[in-house]
């Protein structure tokens, strides 16, 4: 009997026990739930309000041409985008791929020699510290490291280049090199037989006018010109569009085309009339670059056919990737935006002060917003570290009055 009733007795207090954590369990997440639903926790966000289209690229471009270019092989002098002189040279042909080749090579090896010459002289040795070269040399490898991830690989050799060189000077004030003087002695000679080896070129490819060159000629340099774009229609622009490259045959010896200035302009269709951002300054990128450039739209004209306008905007910025493009994927952006965002239904306002109530600990706490942007249904406050202000992961509490416990009646008895 007395064991029946013992294993009654532990069956009712296990009962007990999981009750209690069932409960407990229970009430938490029923809190969790219900009080996540009147909470938010303030983040960073960035507001972004722009178009996109598809738009071409007007420029007032001469078309260079050479006689020559079956002749041999064309090595050009200067890379796209460039500044130009009047005569100045642009490209030379060569009888063989081998000169070319030997060219390249000798650049290189100049440069090799010029960065060990400088590593060993005792001017530059004396006064370096490997503790201040050794950072040079890890800061240039996250500049080689940050232009191969951004695909700027235009630079990378620039960077390879410059690290090279810090850690030429790093081995001989480290001593761990004593001097180059082998190295030095084995280019010198592959450089001299180089050089002998040079022949002169074909023929050498120059500008007749000052300008920006590009190697990159698509058939419409005639055909497009900056005073002929109020004429052109929303027909126009969509045939360009689609048909990008109208090179013919007579342009087969074109070497590449020279435009006066870094003013280039875009024509467009956008599927807004409203003309609120005309004689605007705004932001503009390339689907296929990271960068941004400042243009100015001078124009929106709707056409008759619903939302449809012809945008023309402008701008006096220069790369090579704009130097080589025709038809390009853009953006335009109006406002760009970054700061802790915060719901507008949870704003109130205390002593005169725009603010929201967060919750610290179990109390809850107004903190003021320094409003950068307004939208439909959120603000944005500057993130600031100024406690008086709403912070970053502060909980945003969306209804403060549900949120407040009731006061306890008083006693009348």
């Amino acid at each position: 009997m007395n064991i029946r009733l013992r294993r009654l007795r532990d069956a009712l207090l296990m009962a007990v026990i999981a009750l209690c954590v069932f409960a407990l369990i229970a009430s938490q997440i029923y809190l969790s739930v219900h009080g996540s639903e009147n909470t938010q926790d303030a983040v960073l966000y960035t507001c972004k309000e722009s178009i996109s289209f598809t738009g071409v690229i007007v420029r007032d471009e001469t078309v260079i041409y050479s006689q020559h270019l079956n002749d041999g092989v064309m090595n050009y002098s200067v890379s796209d985008g460039a500044r130009l002189s009047k005569d100045s040279t642009i490209a030379r042909i060569y009888d063989s791929y081998t000169q070319v080749f030997n060219r390249y090579r000798i650049e290189r090896l100049t440069e090799e020699l010029e960065n060990l010459r400088r590593a060993q002289d005792p001017g530059t040795t004396d006064y370096a510290q490997p503790e201040f070269i050794n950072k040079q040399v890890a800061e240039s490898y996250k500049n080689l490291l940050l232009n191969l991830t951004e695909g700027e690989l235009g630079n990378v050799y620039d960077d390879s280049l410059e690290m090279l060189k810090l850690m030429n000077i790093y081995n001989i004030a480290s001593n761990v090199e004593s001097d180059y003087l082998e190295r030095i002695e084995k280019l010198s000679g592959e450089l001299d037989n180089l050089n002998a080896a040079l022949k002169e070129p074909i023929a050498t490819i120059t500008t007749t006018s000052a300008g920006y060159f590009t190697s990159v000629v698509d058939g419409y340099e005639n055909e497009l010109k900056i005073e002929n774009i109020g004429n052109m229609t929303v027909d126009d622009i969509k045939a360009i569009i689609e048909h990008p490259d109208k090179t013919t045959e007579s342009q087969n010896n074109a070497v590449g085309k020279v435009f006066s200035g870094y003013e280039w302009k875009m024509v467009g269709v956008i599927d807004t009339a409203d003309r609120y951002f005309v004689n605007e300054t705004l932001k503009f990128s390339v689907d296929s670059s990271e960068k941004t450039h400042d243009v100015y739209v001078e124009s929106i004209t709707p056409t008759g056919n619903g939302n449809e306008a012809i945008i023309v905007i402008s701008c006096d910025e220069l790369d090579s990737e704009l130097a080589r493009t025709r038809v390009a994927d853009v953006e335009l952006t109006f406002v760009e935006e970054t700061g802790i965002r915060a719901p507008r239904v949870a704003i109130r306002f205390l002593n005169g002060e725009k603010g929201v109530y967060v919750m610290v600990g179990e109390k809850l706490e107004f903190k003021k917003l320094d409003v950068i942007y307004e939208g439909d249904d959120y603000v944005l406050s500057e993130n600031t570290a100024d406690d008086d202000y709403l912070n970053l992961y502060d909980r945003i509490v969306i209804d403060p009055i549900s949120a407040m416990e009731p006061e306890p009646a008083e006693d009348t008895a």
